[in-house]
């Protein structure tokens, strides 16, 4: 059983935890992590969702999950990178690139990490994940969002302000405000 913090519209937490699985209350937000892997190649690590999943089955993502009770966005993110592919991250290494409000019940941080290992090192996590691959940035740009290929960013304008974070991440930057 799984239990998630609960926010406002604003990301105020609301001091209560919610089961996932039971519908939200209007005003209800819970919080949502993804990380984008980047290699020095400049291609991006995409990971297949399990056949067995509710949502988009065996559609490629980067990946993510929810915040769980008591943790922090970092947190989450790092166990959820271990989760679904097998790796472990310091909470602190990931950058934060991007939060994305109020997409639908969610709030999202959308993460980038380094990572210049191979896809065949990936360990998959039985109904989670089942195929990972690297990708050109520029060929996942250009799916992502379409039928087959999750996006980090939903919303046109936080799309474009990820790939120009993304960008600035390839160069070093390590800070986004």
């Amino acid at each position: 059983m799984e239990f998630w913090d609960l926010y406002d519209k604003n990301r105020a937490p609301l001091g209560r935890t919610h089961r996932r699985g039971e519908p939200l209350a209007p005003g209800e937000y819970h919080l949502a992590v993804i990380v984008v892997l980047l290699n020095h190649r400049g291609e991006v690590l995409l990971t297949r969702r399990a056949k067995e999943k509710a949502l988009c089955p065996g559609w490629w993502e980067n990946t993510g999950g929810s915040v769980l009770a008591g943790e922090t966005s970092r947190q989450a993110i790092a166990r959820e990178l271990r989760e679904e592919t097998g790796l472990l991250a310091d909470p602190e290494t990931f950058t934060l690139l991007l939060q994305e409000d109020c997409r639908g019940d969610t709030h999202f941080d959308i993460y980038a990490l380094s990572w210049d290992g191979d896809a065949e090192d990936i360990r998959f996590q039985p109904g989670e994940t089942d195929a990972a691959r690297w990708v050109p940035l520029e060929a996942w740009r250009q799916v992502a969002g379409t039928e087959g290929t999750l996006c980090p960013a939903q919303r046109q304008a936080y799309r474009q302000e990820l790939y120009r974070r993304i960008a600035l991440y390839q160069q070093g930057k390590r800070t986004f405000s």
